[in-house]
């Protein structure tokens, strides 16, 4: 139940060694860099670099030309080679003149089919093909038909070969003399002949001759793109070039080191002392409770300042959901399949953490894939009683659950009013601390409230008397009504409210009325826990039902019922303690605001 401690660490280069710096705190992974515009002010006449990124064009390019001619372009690791802008462009241009391609248009890929013909005719050599002057050459292909029709013609006329084929065409080659050439081509085209261009040269052996000029630069023109994607972050004061960002607090000395023998210096300081920028948050939790931190990232991480409340979501969200999905077996069921799955996502480990409590009342309740007999056994040796612990579908134990559920909210009500509290008061906010609904004057009231309820239901004693009712219903809602005033008092401000305090009151009532009402409509909500154990309880009973009507079959209608009622009633729970957790809970101590920590890498400079 923690927050990552972080630093706001500055690295400081003079412009010859700018460049090496920002590579190195790419390769660390470290530094979540802050943008240079909120570093600089009028204070400290900072500037920033307003250099263009003309790589990122080059990289797209280079990449158009090696998907066209089929070359494979990988990434260096040492880059050692430098090349000038106009180096770039030049050998870029000589690419397309070279290959013929369209410097304005990508080349159209030829099929795998065209490419396996070109290889076959690459044999006779381009080169020889092109220095023949008085032979003409076509080559493409025919569909099947037609090649089959080409024995009615003279073959005198022409010569061909067969490159390749498929079930729908034919690829080939045809040769004949300057005088049938144009007789030749009209019979072809009466065919349905679809002509391809005869390279002057094999291509594949020349891509393979540029390979290694075309990955240098390529990967060169990748690390000046990256370098270039991080001068937003290089603020310049006093002529030194200055990186600066938040990182862990463990990973300070580390990130150090990796500039051992470069000229840089560096200063850290804690968030504290730049409260001006928006200090990242990363959550720091046991093995048992990390997965329940995406419920945080859905609703909103917590600010650096503030508290992670991921512990105490993972305990009540694990205990609402197993009451409402008490059952051994299928409680297993979801312990398996969730540590099993665990590393595909945080999801897969909420499951199995649930099914853990899910098998506790499972096994309190007495149910096991539905049959609720069967640890009867068990329950009469351990508790002493005389069927089982608590039968759910007995008519007895409807009012037991409900007024259950609604204690179970009331205590759950009390302790995040309690957080609630302990929160204001680390922030100093003592307006909200004092007289909000989730501050004194709110627990004040409410435990009065439930303490009023137990006496009357237990002891048949009722406290609703006016030295009770005055100071602990009473004060509290006038506490309610005069929040505003207060938290302006605590300001600086005058008590006495700017449209007097006829009008004050006048809206502060329904205001304090609707913080009445939803401590009620809170309340209730938490009869849907009892609701569910029942539904679930419902569901099983009607699959055992049919487990008995249908004899023989019986085995395979439990074990589909089994895995309905998992997947229908595992869903619709999962949710709705989640909605208890969001709007009954989080909404009384949680405001979130937070954002998450995320370290800069090379893979997301390209």
């Amino acid at each position: 139940m923690a927050i990552e401690k972080m630093k706001f660490v500055s690295a400081c280069s003079d412009k010859e060694h700018l460049d090496t710096m920002l590579l190195t705190a790419m390769k660390t992974g470290l530094l979540q860099p802050e943008i240079a515009t909120n570093i600089i002010n009028d204070d400290n006449h900072g500037s920033v670099i307003s250099t263009e990124n003309p790589y990122q064009d080059y990289l797209q390019t280079l990449k158009n030309i090696a998907r066209a001619v089929g070359c494979d372009l990988h990434i260096k690791e040492n880059v050692t080679s430098k090349y000038t802008t106009d180096e770039i462009e030049a050998y870029i241009k000589e690419l397309n003149e070279e290959f013929g391609l369209d410097m304005d248009s990508q080349n159209e890929v030829l099929s795998p089919d065209d490419e396996k013909a070109l290889q076959a005719l690459s044999e006779l050599s381009f080169e020889r093909i092109h220095s023949c002057e008085y032979l003409n050459f076509g080559f493409g292909r025919l569909p099947m038909d037609s090649f089959k029709k080409l024995s009615l013609y003279r073959e005198e006329m022409f010569v061909l070969h067969r490159l390749y084929s498929t079930q729908q065409y034919v690829w080939l080659v045809y040769v004949t003399s300057d005088t049938y050439a144009g007789k030749t081509a009209k019979i072809f085209e009466s065919l349905f002949f679809e002509p391809m261009q005869i390279p002057n040269f094999d291509i594949h052996e020349r891509v393979e001759q540029c390979r290694l000029k075309m990955v240098d630069m390529y990967s060169y023109c990748v690390r000046q793109s990256s370098i270039c994607n991080m001068y937003p972050y290089v603020a310049i004061l006093d002529q030194k070039h200055i990186l600066s960002g938040f990182m862990k607090a463990s990973d300070v000395e580390t990130y150090q080191a990796a500039f051992k023998n470069q000229p840089v210096d560096f200063r850290v300081k804690e968030p504290s002392e730049v409260s001006e920028l928006h200090c990242p948050t990363l959550l720091k939790n046991s093995w048992f409770f990390r997965p329940f931190e995406l419920f945080i990232e859905m609703y909103g991480l917590p600010a650096y300042d503030d508290f992670d409340p991921t512990v105490f979501i993972g305990i009540t969200y694990c205990i609402l959901f197993g009451i409402m999905f008490g059952d051994l077996g299928q409680g297993l069921v979801l312990v398996i399949l969730g540590f099993l799955l665990e590393k595909k996502g945080k999801l897969f480990g909420i499951v199995g953490r649930v099914g853990i409590t899910s098998s506790i009342f499972g096994f309190l309740f007495g149910s096991v894939f539905g049959y609720e007999s069967l640890l009867n056994p068990i329950h009469q040796s351990l508790f002493g009683v005389r069927d089982k612990l608590f039968e759910v579908m007995s008519s007895d134990s409807t009012m037991i659950l409900l007024i259950g559920a609604i204690a179970i909210g009331g205590v759950l009500i009390l302790v995040t009013m309690v957080m609630n509290m302990w929160n204001r008061a680390r922030k100093k906010q003592w307006a909200e601390f004092f007289f909000s609904q989730n501050g004194v004057a709110g627990f004040v009231f409410y435990g009065f409230i439930i303490v009023a309820a137990v006496m009357l239901m237990v002891m048949k004693i009722s406290l609703l008397k006016p030295v009770f009712v005055v100071p602990f219903i009473v004060v509290p809602i006038l506490c309610f009504m005069m929040k505003e005033a207060f938290a302006e008092k605590f300001e600086g401000h005058p008590l006495k409210p700017e449209g007097g305090w006829g009008n004050y009151f006048v809206m502060n009532f329904f205001e304090a009325f609707e913080i009445l009402l939803s401590f009620v409509t809170n309340s209730m909500s938490y009869l849907r826990v009892g609701g569910f154990v029942l539904s679930h309880a419902g569901m099983m009973l009607v699959v055992m039902t049919l487990v008995k009507m249908t004899g023989n079959a019986g085995i395979a209608v439990a074990i589909f019922g089994n895995i309905f009622v998992m997947a229908l009633e595992g869903l619709i729970v999962g949710i709705q303690t989640l909605r208890l957790e969001y709007y009954e809970m989080f909404s009384r101590y949680y405001n979130g605001g937070g954002t998450k920590y995320q370290a800069y890498t090379a893979d997301q400079a390209e």
